[in-house]
């Protein structure tokens, strides 16, 4: 296994990490959603960047791959920046820990 193909591996855990992370929560922070959608960005990045340089992408599959790469980083960015002074979503989180449970 080159060391590519195990940066792809790792990536692919850490978007399985931060994917779940973010599934679990319960009122979802914007800006972790959008960090989510960096990091599995990055991920298709390093399976293209793998797929062309073993050759098991075909040219098709490999522009998809990057566009919706390409796609989910600009997404993620796009999605932090808006979010990053609103706190209404921690806000909401702090409130929830705060109120005793039934």
């Amino acid at each position: 296994m080159t060391p590519v193909a195990l940066l792809v591996v790792f990536c692919a855990v850490m978007s399985a990490v931060a994917l779940g992370r973010v599934l679990r929560a319960e009122p979802r922070d914007p800006v972790d959603v959008g960090t989510a959608q960096v990091v599995v960005g990055i991920t298709l990045g390093t399976v293209l960047w793998v797929g062309s340089a073993e050759s098991w992408l075909t040219s098709i599959v490999g522009i998809v791959v990057g566009v919706l790469g390409l796609a989910a980083v600009c997404l993620g960015v796009a999605t932090i920046v808006r979010y990053w002074d609103d706190d209404t979503g921690r806000e909401r989180a702090r409130c929830d820990q705060d109120r005793p449970s039934r």
